[in-house]
C-alpha cells in the first residue's frame, strides 16, 4: 500500500522512496531510537503556554499552537513530546514539520508517511489502536486541504491525537471556522511577556514562587477593587506585594530595559550579543513578510507592504489617519485595510479603537495602532540599542506598546472567553491612552513613564473618568507607587509582573 502511494504521487516528495522517507522520519524523530527527545529540542525552562497546552494532551479534539514565526511553538510541541513519550513511550509519537522542502510534503505523501510510520514504527493498525497515538504536525498551513485531511481523522474516530501548529491565524482558525468547528482547540502563543523573561532569567525556585504569588495576587485584588469599585483594596495589594519584591527590584529594573530593547522572542531573550538578536529578528520579519504574508494572500506590491511597516512601527501607539496613509503609500484604501489585516493575522500588530458604547461612533474615528513586540518595532526602525533608553520620545512609543500587549494578555487570562479589544478616549485635545473593560467596567489607563507627571498629563484621565464613571484609573509610572484619590500610580516593572 505504502509503495504504492509513494509511486502514483505526482508530487516531488512522492517520489521518494520508502527508505529515504523513513531516513528523514528518522531524523525528526530521534527518540524511536534514544527513548528521549534531545535536550536542545525540548529546555528544561518552560513557559506557562506549555502549562495550558499539557491540559489538551487528553482532549480529543486537534490542538492548534498558534502564533506568529519563531515564537516557541517548535519548542513547545517538542516538550509536550517529551511528556507524552514518558506516559505512552517513543514509538506512539510522530513529529514532522510540513514546511520541510525536501519532503514537499503534500495530502498523498502524508498517508504515505502515516502507513510508514503505522508499518515500521507503531507496528499497529492506526485503524484499530487500543492506545491512543500522537501526531504532532508543524508549520502545517504549508499543506494544502490540511483541514480536509484532519477533518475525516476526526471523525472516522481513530485513537489520535494530533497537534498542529501555524503562522497565521487566517489560516489555522480562521480558515477552519466550518470545516473544523467543535473539532479543534486553539491555543494562542505569544512572545513571551515580561515576567516569562524574568523567570527565564533567574531560574532560582523560591524567586520564581515568590513571583507567581505577587501576580496572582495582585490580580485578585484589581478584581476585588473593581467589584466593589474600591482603589484602596488594589493599592494596598500593590503595596504589599512591591514590598515582598523590594530585594528584587535591581533585576527587575535590569530586565525591563532589556525587554524595552529586545521584546519576548525566545531566542533573542536568551541571547547576549545584541547585533545577533537584531539579525534573528530581522531573519524572523523577512520570513514573516515573504512566506507567511506576500505568498498566502498574493500580496502585488510587497515593496509597499514593506514600508506600511515601516511606517507602522515609526508610529507606534499612535492614532493613524487610514486615508491619508493610503495616500502616502500609493495604495487604495481597501487595499491597505486589507494589509493591516493580514499584519494581525501574523500578530505583527493589533489596533485600538475610540471608546464609545456607540459602534458607529468607534467605526468612524480614527484607530491606534500597536506593533506587539518591542524587539520587532526597534529593529524596523533602526532603534535596536541601548541608546533608545536615552531617547524619551522613542521610548515613550514603546512603553505604551508594552503596556497595551500586557493589557490584552491580563484580560485574557482574567476574562478567556471575551473579546480582546482595547480602546482608547479623547476628548477637548485630551487623550485616555489606552480603555480596558474588565468585568464589564471600563478602566482607563494612562502611560507616563517618566520622573515627573503633572496634573496637565492626567487631564484626559479625569475627564474620562467624569464621563465613564470607572471603577478607578491607573496611571503607569517609571517607579511611582501611590494612591490619589480615585487614581492608582503603578511603576511600569510592577504593572507588566501584574500581566
Amino acid at each position: 500500500m505504502v509503495r504504492d502511494l509513494v509511486r502514483s504521487g505526482n508530487s516531488e516528495a512522492c517520489k521518494l522512496d520508502e527508505i529515504e522517507l523513513l531516513r528523514v522520519l528518522y531524523i525528526y524523530n530521534p527518540w524511536w531510537d534514544s527513548g528521549k527527545v534531545p535536550s536542545t529540542k525540548a529546555p528544561e525552562f518552560k513557559r506557562r503556554d506549555y502549562y495550558k497546552l499539557l491540559k489538551t494532551v487528553e482532549n480529543q479534539k486537534i490542538t492548534a499552537i498558534v502564533g506568529a514565526r519563531r515564537i516557541g511553538k517548535t519548542t513547545l510541541m517538542y516538550q509536550l513530546i517529551e511528556h507524552v513519550i514518558s506516559k505512552v513511550g517513543p514509538s506512539r509519537v510522530m513529529y514532522v514539520s510540513l514546511d520541510d522542502l525536501y519532503l514537499k510534503i503534500t495530502i498523498e505523501s502524508l498517508k504515505a508517511i502515516f502507513d510508514l510510520y503505522s508499518k515500521y514504527i507503531l507496528k499497529e493498525s492506526l485503524f484499530r489502536l487500543e492506545k491512543p497515538v500522537y501526531f504532532f504536525l508543524d508549520e502545517i498551513q504549508f499543506l494544502q486541504n490540511w483541514e480536509s485531511v484532519l477533518k475525516r481523522w476526526f471523525d472516522l474516530g481513530y485513537n489520535v491525537k494530533f497537534f498542529i501548529s501555524g503562522s497565521s491565524s487566517v489560516n489555522i482558525l480562521t480558515g477552519t471556522a466550518e470545516s473544523l468547528v467543535g473539532r479543534i482547540a486553539p491555543q494562542i502563543v505569544f512572545p513571551m511577556k515580561f515576567l516569562e523573561t524574568v523567570r527565564f532569567r533567574v531560574k532560582e525556585k523560591s524567586f520564581e514562587k515568590r513571583l507567581d504569588n505577587v501576580n496572582w495576587q495582585v490580580r485578585k485584588s484589581l478584581q476585588d477593587g473593581i467589584r466593589r469599585e474600591n482603589p484602596y483594596i488594589f493599592y494596598s495589594a500593590l503595596q504589599d506585594n512591591a514590598n515582598i519584591l523590594a530585594r528584587d527590584i535591581d533585576r527587575f529594573i535590569l530586565s525591563l530595559q532589556d525587554y524595552l530593547v529586545k521584546g519576548g522572542y525566545p531566542e533573542v531573550v536568551a541571547a547576549e550579543d545584541l547585533y545577533q538578536s537584531a539579525e534573528n529578528l530581522r531573519n524572523y520579519l523577512h520570513l514573516t513578510i515573504y512566506r507567511d504574508i506576500v505568498r498566502t494572500f498574493n500580496i502585488r506590491d510587497p515593496v509597499a507592504f514593506e514600508e506600511l511597516i515601516t511606517v507602522l512601527a515609526k508610529e507606534s501607539s499612535h492614532r493613524m489617519n487610514y486615508s491619508e496613509l493610503a495616500n502616502t503609500l500609493g495604495l487604495k484604501r481597501q487595499t491597505l485595510k486589507a494589509y493591516l489585516y493580514y499584519l494581525k493575522t501574523a500578530f505583527l500588530i493589533s489596533e485600538s479603537e475610540y471608546y464609545s458604547r456607540s459602534r458607529m461612533k468607534r467605526i468612524r474615528r480614527e484607530k491606534k495602532v500597536y506593533v506587539n513586540d518591542p524587539g520587532i518595532r526597534n529593529v524596523t526602525v533602526a532603534a535596536f540599542s541601548e541608546y533608545l533608553l536615552k531617547d524619551s520620545a522613542e521610548l515613550g512609543k514603546v512603553v505604551e506598546s508594552v503596556v497595551a500587549d500586557h493589557c490584552k494578555r491580563l484580560k485574557f487570562n482574567l476574562e478567556p472567553a471575551s473579546e480582546l479589544q482595547l480602546f482608547y478616549w479623547k476628548s477637548q485635545g485630551y487623550e485616555t491612552d489606552i480603555i480596558i473593560e474588565l468585568l464589564q467596567r471600563p478602566i482607563p489607563i494612562e502611560v507616563k513613564y517618566k520622573d515627573r507627571i503633572s496634573e496637565k498629563d492626567l487631564r484626559g484621565l479625569r475627564d474620562f473618568a467624569q464621563k465613564h464613571r470607572p471603577p478607578f484609573s491607573l496611571v503607569v509610572t517609571r517607579e511611582k507607587l501611590e494612591l490619589s484619590g480615585n487614581t492608582v500610580r503603578i511603576p511600569l516593572w510592577l504593572f507588566l509582573i501584574m500581566c
